[in-house]
């Protein structure tokens, strides 16, 4: 049972975006499936990597976007992608440290996580570029 999955009332209908955010959720659910099925530390090391580094490309490119367009909300959003980074990279080096467990209750936040990020500060985003960009914005 998957954890998480991108509806489609968050979507942004820029699709490199929207790609990301299913690959962001992809490496959250397999995450959790790891945790549920009591998988090795090298599996769940594997996807922690992953994890956190298509969360700093995909902000990297989400920031560049932002920059390509004039986002009058990148230094907000920016910030927020660095506080998002940063929480991942202590998370992951705690529990390289073995000061923490990789528990369900990580995947749980990193659900709620992408989530509030994705609804909060992306769709106005979203939104944005899709203007910006000429891209039909209307979900079907």
């Amino acid at each position: 049972m998957e954890l998480i999955t991108l509806e489609d009332r968050l979507r942004l209908n820029v699709p490199e975006i929207d790609s990301q955010h299913e690959n962001l959720i992809e490496l959250i659910n397999r995450l959790h499936a790891a945790l549920m099925e009591g998988a090795e530390r090298v599996a769940r090391d594997s996807i922690l990597s992953q994890l956190l580094e298509h969360s700093r490309s995909h902000c990297a490119y989400e920031e560049a976007l932002m920059l390509r367009y004039d986002y009058p909300g990148y230094q907000a959003h920016k910030s927020e992608h660095d506080r998002l980074t940063h929480n991942l990279e202590y998370l992951i080096k705690r529990y390289q440290r073995g000061e923490l467990l990789i528990s369900i209750a990580v995947a749980l936040e990193l659900k709620c996580w992408a989530t509030i990020h994705i609804e909060k500060s992306d769709m106005p985003l979203g939104t944005f570029l899709c203007e910006k960009m000429g891209i039909d914005a209307r979900q079907d």
